[in-house]
């Protein structure tokens, strides 16, 4: 570890970090989800008129997009970078610890 950096915070191994797991969904939150899902079909209809009738374009793309999306899932965006990786983390650790961190040589 180098030296002027704070420790690594890590879990223990074979511990969990959210022992608990997920919340409990609430009474509240269920029957919101349940009435949303009963108007599914109408949402979809709604969707699809715009898509077919739509007043512009841009509407009727924004509707097909979603209807897409929805069905098969969003594409995959590649994502290309050349930055250091290594340099990235220590610039990061500067901006946070302040100041110039390690020292070369020490």
């Amino acid at each position: 570890m180098p030296r002027g950096l704070p420790p690594v915070a890590g879990f223990k191994k074979g511990a969990s970090g959210n022992p608990g797991g997920r919340p409990k969904k609430t009474p509240e939150q269920i029957t919101l989800e349940e009435k949303c899902k009963e108007m599914t079909p109408e949402a979809l209809a709604t969707i699809t008129q715009i898509m077919t009738d739509g007043e512009n374009e841009r509407n009727r793309l924004a509707a097909a997009q979603y209807v897409i999306d929805r069905g098969w899932g969003k594409a995959r965006q590649e994502v290309v970078g050349t930055m250091d990786h290594n340099l990235a983390v220590t610039m990061i650790t500067r901006r946070i610890i302040g100041g110039d961190g390690p020292k070369s040589g020490n």
